[in-house]
């Protein structure tokens, strides 16, 4: 993400040919909104710049330059029109009419918004959204800061930001700019298939978003976790709409509503015909910053009196503070990411196992050393279990083992998430500021800096999520609810054939989250190197137990026998046997005379 403060330079009123930029309105990681006049013609247009920065990069320019192709095909009155679009030097620019209005996000605070008013904004968005899905456009980005309202066209809401459109084309094959396996949007709006891989998800994906916003519209809160029905979190609204925003938000696109005049026919009638909202005019922050103090000592004064009077200008004071220093709510992998002070190097009893096949550290009771390295936030090793104290920032913990070399790797731990803190302060100051903590705990095999797996445990009975950034391939799959108690066992393994799979649960209760990742043989080149385990808390006081991080190696080779010299026969010598001499014959026998018969 860009900082606003390398977007947001000053820029010279005349940098765009035919235009005057007057005010900045707007600034983000895009690039920046100006209010501009067009000379030509004198009127007040919105001039939106592409950050110098993306301006290099393709990918951005083709995206920006698609807004102002889904802009061009539109012409509705809840939609914002194009003006104009062009290239000045090296900037990009488009050109739209100006809407000098509250967003939906200032309404949805607004304590003048009734129901019938809710409904009457919400058919509005929805009958734009059926609009452009019948001309091939789908928003993939619908959220409340993307709604303005035109207070010169009668107050009337407008859908805007149409920098992450998909386009379907004649023959129903979709054009977009996310590969697969890319999470894109904004997660809290975002239908699960779109979480998981934005390049599959369909029309029905902005279905879901208007779920989420028609739900935030009538109740104030966003449909997180296990949600209540509207018809029981606020009183005076229709139990017909508790089905109506439950069909939007089936985590199954195929049981959600299929097209959105579908929801438009279901929630027309509920319409009132003569239904009051009154768009709230632009506060300054020390306004807000006013009006919470009002309500902080209402509230102090019934129920804590002159003590918590006291602790309430107190949390007042950091209220005002944080409002003055707003930022969107920060993804997991910008916690994962984030670079953290490192806290000190600990060493954790346990046992650590070394043989031909693999090594195996585990950390609890044994006679070894396993060191630990922690960031962010104080890790206690005092017992079996590793923890980090409840705080709102991030700890980190990584086992710091040398020689991790092999072809399958496995991290394991039983983890437990909760809420920072219960006390009476903390709850003051939630009410005040209208924060609502996501206590999360997770264990990560990471590579290079940025390249990681992870899974994720909610305390607040969000899913489990099996989270992946490693380089270009980044994604997120959701898997069953987390535990009420946000108790579960984690584990995490990359096998020899580079399939990488996330489980929550053990024994007979031991569940796959979704689909395997597979990142082929050569897995270790996506990491950038052999993972090591990573423990992480965020927003959470975290424990660990039972922690084992398992590396399997083949064996060694075993060593070749020694060669042995062959042995030569030696024959004795065969001793000469002589032949006896012939025997003469015997000499003829003479006859003796007279021995005639």
């Amino acid at each position: 993400m860009i900082e606003t403060t390398t977007v947001s330079r000053p820029r010279p009123p005349d940098m765009i040919p035919g235009y005057r930029l007057e005010k900045l309105v707007g600034k983000g990681g895009m690039g920046e909104v100006h209010k501009a006049t067009q000379l030509s013609l004198g009127r007040t247009v919105a001039l939106k710049l592409l950050a110098s920065e993306l301006a290099r990069e393709e990918t951005f320019v083709t995206r920006f330059e698609k807004e102002a192709a889904a802009l061009a095909t539109l012409s509705h009155p809840n939609i914002v029109s194009i003006v104009d679009k062009g290239k000045a030097g090296e900037t990009y620019f488009l050109v739209m009419e100006f809407i000098d209005g509250a967003s939906l996000r200032e309404m949805i605070r607004s304590p003048q918004l009734d129901s019938g008013g809710a409904l009457k904004i919400a058919l509005d968005i929805c009958k734009a959204i059926d609009y452009a899905h019948g001309r091939g456009v789908i928003h993939r980005d619908l959220k409340p800061e993307n709604i303005l309202f035109d207070e010169q066209a009668g107050r009337i809401p407008k859908v805007s930001d149409f920098g992450l459109a998909s386009f379907i084309d004649a023959d129903n094959s979709r054009f977009n700019l996310t590969e697969t396996h890319v999470s894109m949007g904004t997660l809290s709006y975002m239908a699960p298939e779109q979480r998981i891989d934005a390049k599959s998800a369909d029309h029905r994906a902005d279905i879901y978003s208007l779920g989420v916003i028609l739900y935030e519209l009538l109740v104030g809160e966003l449909p997180v976790g296990t949600f209540s029905p509207p018809s029981q979190r606020r009183s005076g609204i229709d139990r017909r709409l508790d089905a109506i925003v439950a069909r939007c938000l089936k985590p199954d696109a195929g049981d959600r509503y299929q097209k959105v005049s579908d929801l438009i026919a279901d929630l027309e009638p509920l319409v009132p015909l003569s239904s009051f909202s009154q768009v709230p005019r632009k506060v300054s922050r020390l306004e807000r910053a006013r009006r919470a103090a009002r309500r902080a000592v209402a509230f102090t004064a019934r129920v804590f009196a002159t003590l918590m009077v006291i602790a309430a200008a107190a949390v007042l004071g950091v209220t005002v503070y944080r409002s003055s220093r707003e930022r969107p709510e920060a993804t997991n992998g910008e916690w994962f990411t984030a670079a953290l002070e490192k806290t000190g190097t600990l060493p954790a009893q346990g046992r650590i196992a070394q043989d031909p096949e693999g090594r195996l550290a585990q950390v609890g009771n044994g006679p070894d050393v396993v060191p630990l390295i922690s960031f962010g936030r104080e890790l206690d090793v005092s017992s079996k279990e590793l923890r980090f104290a409840p705080a709102d920032r991030v700890g980190r913990a990584e086992l710091d083992l040398s020689e991790l070399e092999g072809y399958q790797v496995t991290l394991a731990a039983d983890v437990a998430a909760e809420v920072p803190s219960t006390t009476a302060l903390a709850r003051l100051e939630r009410v005040i500021t209208g924060a609502k903590p996501h206590p999360r705990a997770a264990l990560m095999l990471e590579g290079l800096p940025g390249r990681y797996v992870a899974v994720v445990l909610s305390g607040n009975e969000a899913p489990v999520t099996f989270e992946w950034a490693l380089a270009e391939r980044r994604g997120t799959m959701l898997g069953p609810q987390s535990p009420k108690d946000g108790h579960s066992r984690l584990e995490l393994v990359v096998d020899r054939g580079g399939e990488v799979r996330a489980f929550a649960g053990s024994g007979k209760d031991r569940r796959e989250i979704a689909e395997p990742l597979n990142l082929g043989q050569g897995w270790k080149r996506h990491f950038g190197k052999m993972p090591r385990g990573v423990l992480m808390c965020l927003e959470a006081g975290c424990s660990f137990e039972r922690v084992a991080l398992d590396v399997r190696r083949d064996p060694p080779a075993p060593a070749p026998a020694p060669a042995v010299a062959p042995v030569k026969k030696v024959l004795a010598p065969v001793p000469l046997v002589k032949k006896p001499a012939p025997k003469p014959p015997p000499p003829p026998v003479k006859k003796k005379p007279g021995h005639s018969k």
